[in-house]
């Protein structure tokens, strides 16, 4: 069948794909959300809503209460004969979507006051890791400090006028130690 003439699928929990070249896997799969996983739909139909020239654009819609709307969704299908193949396996369809809280479905969360619902408050969509990135960056810039301070000993050698240099160990022996330092730890 060729992808982008599918109408419609009709997706069922506890069901598996039908598969030729792959392993089959279920039908819905979860990944995640600030919902969580626990009120997967018992069937979902996905509609082609039309083509973008790379894939077909779908939009997938379930019994669910009004609490709980789908976040990110990916229709897979396995090709016919390679991966990539613009005609897939019959029946070989999944859906892997992830479950979000309405607005109605926060308020509630909040209301609750049940155990765990500080969980669905205080998490944020995964993309937001603006303050991670800055700690990562703190703390390689303390790093590359601590290396250039104590760990790089490059001194650039003294040359005497016979042509020959003197290493950095007997250039450093010359000067004196910096005060407070033993100068039995070099």
């Amino acid at each position: 069948v060729l992808l982008r003439e599918v109408q419609a699928l009709t997706l069922h929990r506890g069901q598996y794909t039908t598969s030729r070249r792959t392993a089959a896997v279920p039908q819905l799969q979860c990944t995640g959300g600030a919902a969580g996983c626990s009120p997967v739909p018992e069937v979902v139909q996905c509609y082609n809503k039309g083509w973008d020239g790379y894939d077909v654009q779908w939009h997938c819609k379930a019994d669910l209460e009004n609490s709980y709307r789908f976040g990110q969704i990916e229709v897979s299908c396995e090709g016919y004969d390679y991966p990539d193949d613009p005609y897939i396996l019959r029946g070989s369809c999944s859906l892997l979507f992830r479950l979000e809280l309405t607005e109605e479905g926060e308020r509630k969360t909040k209301n609750s006051g049940s155990f765990g619902s500080g969980y669905y408050q205080s998490r944020k969509d995964s993309s937001d890791s603006g303050p991670g990135v800055i700690v990562v960056i703190v703390l390689l810039i303390l790093a590359y400090g601590v290396y250039k301070l104590f760990l790089s000993n490059q001194q650039p050698q003294q040359s005497f006028g016979d042509g020959f240099s003197r290493p950095s160990w007997q250039s450093q022996q010359a000067a004196p130690p910096p005060p407070g330092f033993k100068s039995s730890f070099t």
